[in-house]
């Protein structure tokens, strides 16, 4: 049975994606360092340390094996018995090698070498996924922004309305970041696709005097850089990985936590797109929850931590530190499964998400005008001066909210303003349409540089 939630039969579905469960079960992990060390015998015949020979029969003990619950048991016999991270599964190996064949798996290298070499194949696949989720985004984004580019809504502050804005550029902004992620996952698979071989402490003394020709070959198989030097105990790549993902699932958060407060009936401007059937409370059968959304910030919270465990991994002792190293077997796949998961359900979201125009007008006449105050101010201060200016609308408006007047009427009534404004002035400054600055502009940057990222 399950233990982790990763697992589950029931929940396992909303903390991962079929596509990368796949890819990180234990039996694909396993098949993975197989295929690693195969790869690794086949070049060491190559340049003369082993059996062409065996080579060729680990190939057919290869092809024919299942790596299912029964070899997995095999092996997790066999390092329970030996309490190596490897053995178990190099003996399971040697049982079913002819001859002596079975002597030669892992000739000269070290379980890192297996195991890294591994992971970096992963995280190069895992990068192409995430890519693909990330374009998948952008397509959705776009649509968002041309569509309600010129939509007013309020721009808040500190959960208070501000100034007006558009739908459209706040959509823009959100394009604008994972963008920027996007640049950075393809910097990043720079160098999280250098593979390890380095034997026991780092120096290749193992493999002859052409191991550093053997270790470029090695990683021309496996479709990984040669490293410039062990990085064994060097875990910097890992750690800005994981803080890529954990940049990637915030935004995801901050995408989410934002559509949450916007469909707060009080304010009801956006809201997830509504499938039936979903129940939002077994006590209170009227309820319609940003599940979603809510989700996102707990995956994200999830891989922030990771992240964090990571940055502490950084340090060990010496050429090799067993307490850092394997607690990335916990780290990566867990940061890995809920980002993955994470931009899955944020496409979901923006693909399905209602946008309600009436009500981000209403929400912005609700104001009471109060939110023109700064067109007000900054039309006085070529006449008055910026902090006068500033005085004389702060003491209007504050006067305006006690007696519980709109700000245009308060606006009209002041002599102080209307000595320098004309009522056909003051009208246009109240006027939506010119009140959202250069949103609109923004919005066209923002489609322009992505639809020159998709040609």
């Amino acid at each position: 049975m399950a233990v982790h939630i990763n697992d589950s039969t029931i929940f396992g579905n909303s903390w991962t994606t079929a596509e990368l469960r796949d890819h990180f079960e234990e039996s694909a992990i396993v098949q993975g360092w197989i295929e690693v060390m195969a790869v690794l015998a086949e070049t060491e015949a190559e340049f003369g340390l082993i059996p062409e020979n065996a080579v060729r029969q680990m190939k057919d003990v290869i092809q024919t094996l299942v790596v299912d619950q029964n070899f997995l048991n095999e092996v997790r016999q066999g390092f329970e018995h030996s309490n190596h991270s490897l053995y178990g599964l190099i003996e399971a190996l040697q049982h079913r090698s002819p001859d002596s064949s079975g002597e030669w798996w892992c000739y000269g290298a070290t379980v890192q070498d297996i195991t890294d070499s591994h992971t970096a194949r992963l995280l190069m696949q895992m990068a192409k996924i995430l890519d693909d989720r990330l374009d998948y985004l952008r397509i959705t984004l776009c649509e968002l922004c041309t569509r309600y580019r010129d939509t007013p809504m309020c721009g808040r502050t500190h959960g208070q309305p501000g100034l007006p804005i558009t739908f459209g550029f706040k959509a823009a902004g959100w394009l604008d970041e994972l963008d920027r992620h996007r640049q950075r996952l393809k910097q990043c698979n720079e160098r999280i696709s250098v593979g390890q071989l380095a034997g026991g402490v780092g120096s290749l003394s193992s493999l002859g005097a052409e191991a550093l020709t053997l270790q470029q070959r090695f990683m021309d198989k496996l479709g990984l850089k040669s490293p410039t030097i062990s990085w064994t105990v060097a875990r910097d790549r890992l750690a800005e990985w994981l803080n890529l993902l954990a940049l990637l699932a915030a935004a995801t958060d901050r995408i989410g936590h934002e559509i949450y407060n916007l469909q707060r009936p009080e304010i009801g401007e956006l809201s997830e797109g509504f499938v039936s059937g979903t129940v939002g409370s077994i006590t209170m059968p009227q309820k319609r929850n940003p599940e979603i959304s809510e989700h996102l910030g707990t995956l994200a919270r999830q891989v922030r931590y990771l992240a964090a465990q990571m940055n502490e991994n950084l340090v060990h002792d010496h050429e090799r530190d067993g307490r850092s190293w394997k607690s990335e077997w916990a780290i990566v796949p867990g940061a890995c499964l809920a980002t993955d998961k994470a931009l899955a359900l944020l496409q979901t979201l923006l693909a399905h998400l209602q946008v309600h125009e009436t009500r981000m007008r209403d929400n912005l006449l609700a104001t009471n005008g109060f939110i023109h105050s700064e067109s007000v101010m900054l039309a006085l201060a070529p006449k008055l001066g910026k902090q006068s200016a500033h005085r004389l609308v702060y003491k209007v408006a504050m006067a305006a909210n006690e007696q519980h007047r709109d700000f245009k009427s308060a606006v009209l009534d002041e002599p102080e303003i209307t000595a320098v404004l004309d009522a056909e002035k003051i009208e246009t400054l109240f006027d939506l349409r010119q009140s959202t600055g250069c949103c609109a502009k923004m919005v066209d940057r923002v489609l322009a540089i992505a639809k020159n990222k998709e040609e």
